[in-house]
């Protein structure tokens, strides 16, 4: 009986709507206070005063039980979602009036995507601002393929909200997330270059008037999965007019930037969240530290090779003139003060090559370079005195000093001991990029079952329609 008593009363207050009779809603509700959890509803009737633009209502219902305003319609959308996608700002207002922080976070079912989302994707700018002022965290929310807002104003052209966004960004110190991957790798760089959208790459990069740009990390060499920068994406562009040829410019102007800034360790720890992101050798610390190890690696070189004949005079002496087989090198019958200097001069030639790197970025660079190829000619210059003097044949009538033959061994591992390494790193790199995209697209499977995207055009008059019969 008093569920029949409760379906009557939903019945009449949904006729009160349907009316807009707000003096028959008032004694109902105060006669029936529970009515909107005890009744069974033929309709939501938060859905059906948004149908019909009943704002009273809206803002009445939405006070009592704001729940009612997240119930999912078709395609999981909400009816936040809904208006959102046709810029209807004063629903929007409406409903933003609720000040029910959930319905901002609410997802559908295709993308995960919330109702800021969907008025990026249309760049709906009033309703935007709207919704940031309502709710500012919601602008660092992604969609299930990791996208920001920033990468949906990219990737339906959208350069004024796009602004309006990254103004926001920077007010709430977020405006890192700009620089923020996708699950394919894509930065907001990429999509914009490869949607040849001159405003908006002008607005990820920073102010190449100022010295501190944005004041935050733009990585415009920044790699996607394919292992493609932005300037790659550029150069796939097919016969790119005048406005497009622009972005291939302001993209090397980056670039060169980038490089020269590359040292400055305050720039990259502006932002705590991408600071882990940071390749070690930048930071200054970690230079400061290689210096230092480099050096002593370079003086024991020296000390060592110079405390040889030392340490071996016997074997040192006994060497000398001796002829040996090359197959001797293998089966370790050289003698032990060859394959000690054979490593003293892989580590020395090793350490001098990346010192003399480190000392270039220094002030006087030029000059730290000359001082590292003169320390290592000294080192070749010590080492001929010191090597004993002892040949192998190589074939049937040529003969290679020990010397040479130290040198051509120390080459030849470093140059396998590097290819060895470049390999490793890209496998490495490629495993887990392969990993990562896996994850990320069972991930999306199981919370997005559907990939459809919608158009990048404002809804025709046809998806209109659609929405207000799933509103009814």
């Amino acid at each position: 009986m008093a569920a029949s008593n409760n379906s009557s009363v939903s019945s009449k207050l949904l006729d009160a709507i349907t009316n807009d009779d707000m003096e028959a809603w008032q004694p109902l509700i105060s006669a029936n206070p529970k009515v909107f959890d005890l009744a069974v509803w033929p309709e939501n009737p938060i859905i059906l005063a948004c149908k019909l633009r009943r704002f009273a209502f809206i803002l009445v219902i939405g006070n009592i039980k704001p729940e009612l305003a997240l119930q999912k319609i078709q395609d999981g959308t909400t009816v936040l979602h809904l208006y959102c996608i046709y810029g209807d700002v004063e629903m929007v207002r409406a409903l933003v009036g609720l000040s029910f922080e959930q319905l901002y976070y609410a997802k559908d079912r295709e993308l995960s995507m919330i109702p800021l989302h969907k008025a990026v994707m249309r760049g709906r700018v009033d309703v935007i601002s709207l919704l940031l002022s309502a709710c500012p965290d919601s602008i660092g929310e992604l969609t299930s393929e990791k996208q920001t807002v920033f990468h949906l104003a990219a990737e339906y052209c959208n350069p004024e909200a796009f602004a309006v966004l990254l103004g926001e960004a920077k007010k709430l110190n977020k405006d890192y997330l700009i620089d923020a991957q996708d699950c394919y790798g894509n930065a907001v760089l990429h999509i914009a270059v490869q949607n040849k959208k001159l405003r908006i790459v002008k607005m990820c990069l920073p102010d190449l008037t100022s010295t501190t740009g944005h004041g935050f990390p733009i990585r415009v060499n920044a790699k996607n999965m394919k292992g493609e920068t932005a300037l790659d994406l550029y150069n796939k562009i097919p016969e790119p007019d005048y406005e497009t040829r622009h972005i291939d410019f302001i993209l090397r102007e980056a670039i060169q930037r980038e490089v020269s800034l590359s040292n400055d360790p305050g720039l990259y720890h502006h932002h705590p969240k991408w600071s882990s992101n940071i390749p070690p050798w930048r930071t200054l610390e970690t230079k400061n530290v290689l210096l230092v190890v480099l050096a002593i690696f370079i003086g024991l070189s020296f000390t060592l090779t110079c405390s040889l004949p030392t340490f071996f005079p016997k074997e040192y002496l006994a060497t000398i003139a001796l002829v040996f087989e090359l197959k001797d090198l293998v089966n370790g019958k050289f003698p032990l003060i060859f394959y000690i200097m054979s490593f003293i001069t892989v580590l020395l030639t090793t350490s001098t090559c990346i010192l003399s790197v480190l000392l270039y970025s220094l002030p006087c660079g030029s000059l730290m370079l000359l001082g590292g190829f003169a320390t290592f000619f000294l080192y070749l210059l010590l080492a001929y005195f010191v090597m004993p003097k002892f040949s192998v044949k190589v074939g049937s009538r040529r003969r290679l000093s020990s010397y040479y033959l130290m040198l051509i061994l120390a080459i030849g591992f470093i140059f396998v001991g590097s290819l060895i390494i470049h390999l490793g790193n890209c496998l490495i790199s490629r495993f887990y990029n392969y990993a990562k995209c896996v994850t990320n697209k069972v991930l999306s499977k199981v919370w997005s079952p559907s990939k459809k995207r919608l158009p990048i055009r404002n809804p025709s008059f046809k998806i209109q329609m659609v929405g207000l019969e799933m509103l009814s």
